[in-house]
């Protein structure tokens, strides 16, 4: 009796059914009955609509309503951004525009400037001082050049470390290879000068080294 009144007051309480699950006969327990399943037209009945209520489920807004301040008092916030548009932004940007129209009626043109190349130290005169200073100039600017081409080839080895990990003693050979010829190169020609070499000191320098390499290729021939 107990248990028929527990089965009422579940039916009315809950009025959608539950998911039904389909259990074979031989495997219930001892002393229960099956679950109940309703009829699939009851299950239909109970589903959800396709298309929500619109008074409870409202659609909201396609665009965010315009703010409807509830006092007369203006935004300060805003104030200043427009006076600092009038004050400051408009001044220099009316300023700009018309720099800008000067500019492009005179245009100006650069040019990567080409030197002509001139005698060295060892084509120069022994009195010729003019020589010995443009010899000097193209010094200089022939070191700088160097520089940047070490450098340039530095940075691209580093970059191909960096993106090749732990690859990049097999990956970025070449560079390898190329940095070192490059770097024994400019080491070879400006190494050991200091930082206030001059054109005479390198050309010593290079004099010197050649003198060594002759001795060496004539000890080496000694000995064989």
């Amino acid at each position: 009796m107990h248990r028929a009144r527990r089965q009422r007051r579940l039916r009315v309480r809950t009025p959608f059914p539950r998911v039904c699950v389909f259990v074979r006969p031989d495997r219930v327990p001892p002393g229960r009955r099956p679950p109940f399943c309703p009829p699939i037209a009851f299950q239909k009945a109970a589903a959800m609509p396709e298309e929500p209520d619109q008074d409870v489920y409202p659609v909201p807004p396609s665009r965010t309503p315009a703010p409807n301040p509830q006092t007369s008092i203006p935004n300060p916030v805003a104030l200043m951004e427009r006076i600092f548009h009038y004050a400051v932004d408009t001044p220099v940007t009316a300023w700009r525009e018309w720099i800008e129209r000067q500019h492009a009626k005179h245009k100006l043109y650069f040019y990567h400037r080409n030197f002509r190349r001139v005698p060295d130290y060892t084509e120069c005169l022994e009195d010729d001082y003019m020589c010995f200073y443009e010899a000097e100039m193209q010094w200089r600017r022939d070191i700088k050049v160097d520089k940047t081409i070490v450098s340039i080839i530095q940075q691209r080895l580093g970059a191909c470390r960096v993106q090749e990990g732990a690859n990049h003693k097999q990956n970025c050979a070449g560079l390898l290879k190329q940095f070192t010829e490059v770097a024994k190169a400019y080491q070879d020609r400006y190494g050991d000068i200091g930082a206030q070499g001059t054109a005479r000191e390198c050309l010593m320098k290079q004099k010197h080294r050649m003198i060594a390499e002759r001795k060496a290729a004539k000890a080496a021939k000694a000995q064989e």
